[in-house]
């Protein structure tokens, strides 16, 4: 029972044998360029990664990537409006908080458990 417990050995300074963590970084266009920039970071161990800017025409990306870019392009308007919802019920929570009290003081216990309930979603 304790052997699933157990962490793994680390991982080998080898390429081919390690984990290796790849971050792209697609940033908007700029109003006086067509062509962004992206950032690309390489990194194993959780050492400091090796970074480099290009162009976005420089890349090349492979199809499984541009599928989920694609896919995220149309979730867009559905991930902006619920984050402008959770944004309204923040803000509403707040003045509701501030109004209530008149000033800003330490929450009361029954404020307290409202706020551990909203934090879980």
């Amino acid at each position: 029972m304790t052997d699933t417990l157990k962490t793994p050995p680390p991982e080998p300074y080898d390429l081919d044998k390690c984990t290796v963590k790849i971050v792209l970084l697609l940033h908007p266009c700029q109003t006086n360029s067509n062509d962004p920039d992206c950032t690309i970071a390489v990194s194993t161990h959780n050492d400091l990664p090796l970074t480099k800017i290009v162009k976005r025409s420089q890349l090349s990306l492979p199809e499984p990537i541009k599928d989920l870019l694609e896919e995220l392009k149309a979730d867009l308007p559905h991930r902006e409006f619920h984050a402008r919802v959770k944004q309204s019920k923040t803000s509403k929570q707040k003045t509701t908080h501030t109004a209530k009290s008149g000033k800003t003081s330490q929450p009361t216990e029954s404020d307290t458990s409202t706020i551990k309930q909203v934090q879980l979603f």
